[in-house]
């Protein structure tokens, strides 16, 4: 699947991101804006080809090594514009920045990358051991979404 048609199919499912706004926890999205998107009452910006955009999707293949190296007791697997759906309730669905499998019990799990840049101490304290509410309810549909068992995050901050 190209960008072009991971991004058709993403218009008919909630995602991650989308859970996220849903129970009002996405700080750029509000769930009516959500909802209007899903309904085609609006069309949902292409947020693409900003410059945060592009560095995140450039540097997730370097921080997805990264953690190879630092993890060698997980088989890291990426399927870019793959979209995974819940065996039950196809609506709900998601792209996986990676899978992950331990390699000593066969257990899989959810890799997900961030990238951001910290320009107010406010953006900080939602880092401070913790991961930031709308990050943590998009791993835990992606975790509703595959049956799986575990997540891990890797940030770049």
């Amino acid at each position: 699947m190209d960008r072009t048609e991971w991004l058709r199919q993403r218009k008919v499912l909630i995602g991650g991101s989308d859970a996220a706004a849903i129970v009002g926890l996405n700080p750029w999205k509000s769930n009516i804006e959500v909802w209007q998107e899903k309904t085609g009452r609006v069309v949902a910006e292409d947020i693409g080809h900003k410059p945060y955009v592009q560095y995140g999707i450039k540097a997730e293949e370097y921080l997805i090594s990264l953690f190879m190296l630092d993890h060698p007791q997980y088989q890291v697997t990426t399927r870019p514009f793959e979209i995974l759906r819940h065996p039950q309730y196809n609506f709900l669905g998601g792209t996986l920045d990676g899978e992950i499998q331990e390699t000593e019990t066969g257990r899989k799990g959810v890799l997900e990358i961030k990238t951001t840049n910290i320009l107010q101490s406010m953006q900080r304290e939602k880092w401070i051991e913790k991961i930031p509410d709308n990050y943590y309810t998009q791993v835990l549909h992606y975790l509703l979404v595959t049956g799986w068992d575990f997540a891990i995050l890797k940030a770049q901050l």
